[in-house]
């Protein structure tokens, strides 16, 4: 007999059990998969303690001789050499096999690629010998290059510049003379000439070679990630141009890398930007072999420790960087325009700066010559008075004019990256430039009072004539007010040209011999930012024609004190004599502060002019009293002697 099956859902019902089903399969194989990456990711290289590291071991080490492919070369251990090294011990080993022999040994570049016993880290290549057999080098224990990854999670470490101080001296002490790093020299992209050799000159305490390269690559289309033995690049500028330092990836440990396996700048906690890296080539030389590569433009993270045993930082943490931007004109013609992306590094955001705005003016002028620049600055930043400042003023070079035109830029920018009180956290940088090839500088001649008499709360009327260089003279006459209350007497008249700036006065002297109140004492000089740049940004520009008087000052009167002297000189000082006299001092020294603060009261004008000004004049004018005054004839006149 047939039986029908029994059926015991319906068939909406069995497509819901099955969609069901499905979701579930799904979401297994997502786990599954979220699993494999999770382990992927955390896994780190299995390392080998130095206490089991023995000479005569064989080995292998991993990096970039061509390209981005990453390939393994044949180690073996020498011996370990105890106390060598910045951190501590170095491994001494020999490399060898086709490639190594092809490229000449240990090249610079090298720094950083991992080096495996039994598939252990035991460390990474970090240093060579100069003008030697290149095969050899010394490696730095992986131990001590995992420390730099607990410093990451830090936020702050005590006495960490101190501790690189030192670091650094024991390395000269510690390394042989012709003990060379082996990181790649800093490979520039974008500057020439004479912008190249300044950079150079700024960066020789790092002890770094500065080379030109062939530019950035563009975006590497890579989406695995970073493995061990890679090229990577840690980059100090980017955009129009480009600075780097090419070495090798040694550690992975989830998002957290180390390389180099020695220090690029020693600076402790820093913030520099982290690529990959192409390799062109590696050059031989008798000195030592060098890669010469270029950095991939996309970012990978930021390296935030530099330290003895190498660099440390973070996969997918981008560093804080400095905008810059230059524009050059010739006539108010805009010539050239750069852009710049520049990390945050106090000692060395000037002279990257400096370098590239020369290189902009070079670029736009093909020319080292005479000529007239107008400038522009403007600089935006936390702590910044209203968060940003301004900057204008004119130059005049018969030499170089392109070098001439920035040095408000440069004395402005280290000002501000290097002032001891407070740090400011820069947002943007621009500056705009604008060059004419006519002379436009002028020296002051002559001045001449037009008043006949002068009294208090006069305006003192002044001719100043000025002779352009090569061309016509011409006068400007100008004024300043003298206060209600200005002492009577014979006053000094000062006039200065902006250039050549102002000139020794009375206050001089006098600040100089100042003191402090007694069982009193304070550093001189500026004690806050503000106070800096404050009197850096009120000096008068190259352009400014500056009048200023100084009245008679006869010193705050002393008269004698009612308290009643000793009878006799050899008499012995009672406790009230000595109150007395105390009291005595103390009346003096607030009237004599009282009439300095009150001679402190400037009686300045500054007038811009179309010219830089050269030259200083002084003339002696007489401030009368006004019931006693008598009629005076004739100009009083000053002359510049030729």
């Amino acid at each position: 007999m047939y039986l029908e099956p029994r059926i015991t859902a319906s068939p909406p019902k069995i497509k819901e059990r099955i969609d069901i089903l499905n979701k579930k399969r799904i979401l297994f194989f997502i786990i599954i998969i979220l699993l494999i990456c999770s382990i992927t990711v955390s896994a780190a290289e299995e390392i080998m303690p130095l206490n089991e590291v023995k000479a005569g071991m064989q080995g292998y080490g991993k990096t970039v001789f061509s390209g981005t492919e990453v390939e393994k070369f044949p180690v073996e251990i020498i011996d370990v050499l105890k106390n060598r090294g910045i951190s501590g011990d170095l491994i001494l080993v020999k490399t060898y096999g086709d490639k190594i022999e092809k490229i000449g040994g240990i090249a610079a570049g090298m720094s950083g690629s991992p080096v495996y016993i039994d598939d252990r880290m035991v460390g990474a290549i970090a240093y060579g010998w100069s003008f030697s057999d290149h095969r050899y080098g010394l490696v730095t224990p992986v131990e001590d290059m995992l420390d730099l990854l607990e410093k990451i999670d830090l936020e702050e470490e005590i006495n960490s510049d101190l501790d690189n101080r030192t670091d650094l001296k024991n390395s000269r002490l510690n390394l042989a003379k012709n003990l060379a790093a082996s990181s790649s020299p800093l490979m520039v992209s974008g500057l020439n000439g004479r912008a190249l050799e300044m950079l150079k000159d700024d960066l020789s305490h790092l002890n770094l070679k500065v080379l030109p390269n062939n530019g950035i690559k563009e975006s590497d289309k890579s989406t695995v990630r970073p493995e061990a033995g890679e090229a990577i690049a840690v980059q100090l500028v980017r955009g129009d141009i480009n600075v780097a330092s090419i070495g090798t990836l040694s550690y992975i440990d989830q998002n957290k890398v180390i390389a180099f396996g020695h220090p690029f700048t020693n600076r402790g906690e820093v913030d520099y930007l982290l690529s990959r890296a192409y390799i062109n080539g590696i050059v031989p030389s008798e000195e030592q072999p060098f890669k010469l590569g270029s950095p991939y433009s996309r970012l990978i993270g930021s390296i935030t420790q530099d330290r003895g045993a190498g660099i440390a930082g973070r996969l997918g943490q981008y560093p804080h960087i400095i905008p810059l931007h230059i524009s050059i004109s010739e006539n108010n013609e805009l010539k050239e325009e750069i852009s710049l992306q520049i990390v945050n590094d106090e000692f060395l955001l000037t002279s990257l700066a400096n370098s590239a705005a020369l290189q902009a003016v070079d670029s736009s002028l093909d020319r080292i010559g005479p000529g007239t620049a107008r400038s522009r600055l403007k600089i935006m930043g936390k702590g910044l008075p209203d968060l940003q400042i301004i900057s204008t003023n004119m130059y005049y070079s018969q030499k170089d004019i392109g070098s001439m035109a920035l040095y408000d830029f440069y004395q402005l920018l280290n000002l501000i990256a290097r002032n001891p009180f407070k740090d400011i956290n820069l947002i943007d940088i621009r500056l705009e430039l604008d060059f004419q090839k006519t002379d436009s500088v002028a020296l002051i001649q002559e001045a001449k009072v037009l008043n006949e008499e002068i009294y208090p709360g006069d305006e003192v009327e002044v001719k100043v004539t000025l002779h352009p260089y090569r061309s016509d003279v011409f006068t400007r006459n100008v004024s300043i007010k003298l206060p209600d209350d200005v002492e009577k007497g014979v006053a000094t008249l000062f006039i200065d040209g902006g250039y050549t700036g102002e000139t020794a006065r009375p206050e001089d002297a006098e600040t100089q011999t100042q003191s402090a109140p007694l069982n009193e004492a304070e550093v001189a000089g500026h004690k806050s930012f503000e106070s800096m740049l404050k009197e850096y940004m009120k000096k008068p520009d190259n352009n400014d024609l500056i009048v200023q008087v100084y009245p008679a000052y006869n010193g705050s009167e002393y008269t004698e004190s009612s308290y009643p002297s000793p009878e006799c000189e050899g008499a012995e000082k009672t406790v009230q004599d000595e109150k007395r006299e105390d009291n005595m001092q103390k009346e003096k020294a607030e009237k004599e502060e009282k009439g300095r603060s009150s001679s402190k009261e400037e009686i300045k004008e500054i007038f811009s002019t179309d010219h830089v000004l050269e030259g200083s004049l002084n003339l002696e004018i007489e401030i009368k009293e006004k019931d006693t005054a008598e009629s005076s004839e004739g100009e009083i006149s000053a002359k510049d002697e030729p």
